[in-house]
C-alpha cells in the first residue's frame, strides 16, 4: 500500500480571539480538499497537506488563511512550482515578502 506524498505545515502559537474565530480557522481548513489531517501538540498545529491536491485555488486559500491568522508563510515556498510561477512570484502580491523574503 502506497500513501500519497504529504507536506506538513506548522501553525505555531496561533492566536484566536473567540470560539467563533477558532472555529472559522478550522472550518476554513476543512473546506480545502488538499488538507488530509490537522493535529495539535502543545501550542503547535500540524497541518498535513496532500501535495497532489494543491492547485491554484488551494494555494491561494492557504496564503490567505496563513496571512489572516499570522501563521509563518515562508513554509509555503515548498509549493513553488512551475504551474504557479506566473502569479505566485508577483512581487507586488501581499504574500511575496512573507513567503520569499525581500
Amino acid at each position: 500500500m502506497t500513501t500519497a506524498p504529504t507536506i506538513e505545515l506548522k501553525a505555531q502559537g496561533t492566536r484566536f480571539f473567540s470560539r467563533l474565530d477558532e472555529g472559522a480557522f478550522f472550518t476554513w481548513l476543512e473546506k480545502l480538499p488538499c488538507i488530509s489531517d490537522v493535529e495539535g501538540k502543545g501550542d503547535t498545529l500540524f497541518i498535513r497537506v496532500l501535495e497532489s491536491k494543491v492547485d491554484e485555488y488551494a494555494l491561494r486559500e492557504l496564503l490567505a488563511l496563513f496571512q489572516r491568522y499570522g501563521v509563518g508563510m515562508r513554509q509555503l515556498a515548498v509549493f513553488n512550482k512551475r504551474e504557479f510561477a506566473k502569479w505566485f512570484h508577483d512581487r507586488d502580491a501581499y504574500w511575496y515578502k512573507s513567503v520569499f523574503g525581500s
